[in-house]
């Protein structure tokens, strides 16, 4: 079995705090009842998007080579013109965003949760070899949950037949993870409140690939490479232009 190097969707410590920064930011995040009031139901499902129309820095923790940063800086830019958001690069700074190349999981906060992290530590890790062939797909999937997009393999709608007791022991040997960790960032589903309530994408930059021996029966996704076509009418969902 190829192993696949894992992305870890960081989980806020407080969930009050994840909720009110995400409100503060952007209004729209807080999801409402049919009644047109809170919904008490929704306590911890939250969308965590930026405002709209507002610029968004973002900065590196570590000094790159000068031909790396210009690369995921490239490839973070691919998100730009689906988004109604401005990207400004700027390191002299601490910025929304920050970025660290480090550890052997890559990793991020979802959206405006990076708010809550103290500005001296990362909001999004880069654990995996620039010179590894998904070093460029992981960097548009880390990003994209940056910008709020949920895991895709975890959508409402994906009924995929996972094999649960082998991605468990795959997980534990090759990640150390525990099973509540996989069943965060694997198998639990997304709150279709929370979702774009778009149609489920196996083509998504933000889905897991999914080896056939992962399930039962004769099903599988291959590593995605490209931002898709419906990534980028759900981000433009999120961050809509005039």
């Amino acid at each position: 079995m190829k192993i696949i190097a894992p992305c870890k969707l960081i989980q806020p410590e407080d969930q009050l705090a994840s909720y009110q920064a995400a409100v503060e930011e952007n209004p729209q995040n807080e999801i409402l009842s049919s009644q047109g009031g809170r919904n008490k139901r929704s306590t911890g499902h939250w969308q965590k998007f930026w405002a709209s129309g507002r610029e968004l820095t973002i900065s590196f923790m570590e000094v790159l080579p000068v031909d790396l940063q210009q690369r995921i800086e490239g490839l973070i830019r691919q998100w730009e013109p689906s988004t109604n958001l401005t990207f400004k690069f700027d390191d002299g700074v601490a910025g929304d965003i920050r970025i660290s190349i480090s550890g052997n999981i890559s990793s991020s906060y979802l959206g405006t949760d990076a708010l809550l992290v103290a500005s001296d530590q990362p909001t999004l890790k880069l654990g995996i070899d620039p010179a590894h062939s998904a070093f460029d797909a992981t960097v548009l999937h880390e990003f994209g949950h940056a910008l709020g997009m949920q895991h895709e393999h975890q959508h409402p709608s994906a009924n995929i037949p996972w094999d649960m007791p082998v991605v468990y022991e795959y997980y534990r040997l090759h990640t150390q993870w525990t099973k509540e960790e996989v069943d965060e960032n694997i198998f639990n589903r997304i709150d279709a409140s929370t979702s774009l309530k778009g149609a489920y994408d196996k083509n998504s930059i933000m889905h897991y690939p999914v080896p056939n021996e992962f399930t039962i029966g004769d099903w599988e996704v291959a590593p995605n490479t490209r931002i898709s076509k419906l990534d980028r009418r759900n981000m433009r969902k999120a961050y809509p232009k005039p």
